[in-house]
């Protein structure tokens, strides 16, 4: 039986942040916009045309990741011996780290960069390996974090999955399948996180969210005494 500590007071908060912003989340990056263009010149052109868009999404997409990391984070003290709770949390810690600096790269230092460079340079290609290599960055980051949440989700819902209750048992069993599928699918090279693939993980990732908050809500409102369920 996995222990579960009387907390229920304190997790309807929490639940319904990670409700809230997996939904929004998963909203905003429907307007995700993408640079367009046949020839590295257009697309340059395109990444200051799109920048002040991406912006605002990419500023909103650091807001949840914040609002899910912190109530990931509020969350653990539920289960205070499970070496897999643990273990996600640091681990999911590490890749919201990951992500808010590729969030960053792609919707603040990009658009900068470009407004700044293309003025200055004499030919537009002179930008063009600098930008590349923001793109790089952006890329590896997201990589590496999409890995680390898909395990922390992985990790987490091994936990849960041991819960009676049936929201519970979907929640772990649905993250440790989608943990595990965006790892292989990610590592496997089958998914580019260009702005429709990185908007297909923070699709899978939200749904767990949501089925995590709905599952906290749900017992932090009923009736009778729960410290181990």
């Amino acid at each position: 039986m996995s222990t579960f500590t009387h907390t229920r007071n304190t997790l309807v908060l929490p639940g319904i942040t990670l409700i809230s912003a997996g939904v929004l989340a998963a909203a905003v990056m429907m307007l995700h916009p993408e640079a367009s263009g046949a020839g590295a010149e257009a697309r340059l052109q395109s990444l200051v045309a799109i920048s002040s868009l991406s912006m605002h999404v990419h500023l909103a997409m650091i807001v949840f990741t914040i609002a899910v990391w912190l109530s990931l984070a509020y969350a653990v003290r539920a289960w205070p011996a499970s070496g897999w709770v643990w273990a996600a949390s640091r681990l999911y810690s590490i890749a919201a780290v990951a992500m808010l600096g590729a969030a960053l790269i792609s919707g603040f230092v990009m658009g900068a960069y470009l407004s700044r460079a293309l003025p200055a340079v004499p030919a537009i290609e002179y930008a063009l390996p600098s930008a590349l290599l923001a793109f790089s960055a952006n890329q590896v980051l997201a990589g590496f974090s999409t890995v680390l949440m898909s395990l922390a989700i992985l990790l987490w819902s091994a936990e849960v999955v041991r819960h009676r209750q049936l929201l519970a048992r979907v929640c772990g069993i649905y993250g440790i399948t989608a943990g595990t599928m965006c790892i292989v699918v990610y590592s496997g090279g089958m998914l580019s996180l260009n702005a429709s693939g990185m908007t297909v993980v923070v699709f899978v990732h939200a749904i767990w969210y949501c089925l995590l908050g709905s599952w906290l809500v749900a017992w932090s409102a009923a009736d009778g005494n729960n410290s181990a369920v």
